[in-house]
């Protein structure tokens, strides 16, 4: 009686089907490595956006109450008073460049600062190329705390006229005439008022802190 004939199954892949697996392998980490990049470089532009907003609202608040912008994004009273750090202190880490602080430059007369991110090619190209850029004037929390104080003088000074007061024409004498503390001597940018004593006009250097000029302030 003969024995039953058993077919062999084969195991393992041939050389042909490792190399088609390996194919699409290589395949899929060739779309999936620019489409990676993609979005960790999305995820690092709405940091940077969400940082450079909170920066520019803290200068902004900085400088109404200092008539001046801070000396750096670091800068005692400025930094965890105005400008909350976030965790490992990431609101002045710039995502590009290594997570080194956010490149942080000022102008003055009038002031301006100016926050860049060094964006995706990590390198500082001055504003240009690639870079994120935020401008914070300081023209427009200065003279919305310019005009605040103007409204606060005027409404003292009528009061100081109607009671039969006079006025010398020099504004740290005529301040403290009219009953207003130290904090009314200057303007929103850290300039002296003026006040005329014959025409009763009372003005503001403005932004560039010379008088005279087409951005003085008067009321």
């Amino acid at each position: 009686m003969s024995s039953p004939h058993h077919r062999s199954t084969r195991a393992g892949f041939t050389l042909i089907e490792v190399v088609v697996v390996l194919a699409v392998i290589l395949i899929l980490v060739g779309v999936a490595s620019p489409m990676s990049k993609l979005f960790i470089d999305q995820g690092r532009r709405e940091d940077v956006a969400s940082d450079l907003a909170h920066i520019s609202e803290a200068l902004q608040d900085f400088y109404f109450d200092n008539g001046a912008m801070p000396a750096s994004l670091t800068a005692t009273g400025f930094y965890a008073v105005y400008l909350t750090p976030g965790v490992d202190d990431a609101v002045v880490s710039d995502s590009w460049g290594g997570n080194v602080e956010y490149i942080y430059t000022l102008a003055t007369n009038p002031d301006v600062a100016t926050v860049r991110s060094r964006g995706v090619n990590g390198a500082d190209d001055g504003g240009a190329a690639d870079d994120i850029e935020l401008t914070v004037p300081g023209s427009v929390p200065g003279g919305r705390r310019t005009r605040d104080r103007m409204r606060v003088i005027i409404e003292a000074l009528a009061d100081f006229l109607e009671a039969g007061g006079t006025l010398t024409g020099t504004w740290s004498t005529d301040r403290a005439a009219i009953g207003l503390g130290a904090s009314y001597a200057n303007d929103g940018f850290g300039t002296p008022f003026l006040l005329d004593a014959f025409t009763l006009v009372l003005s503001s250097a403005g932004p560039d802190r010379t008088a005279g000029n087409a951005d003085d302030l008067t009321s």
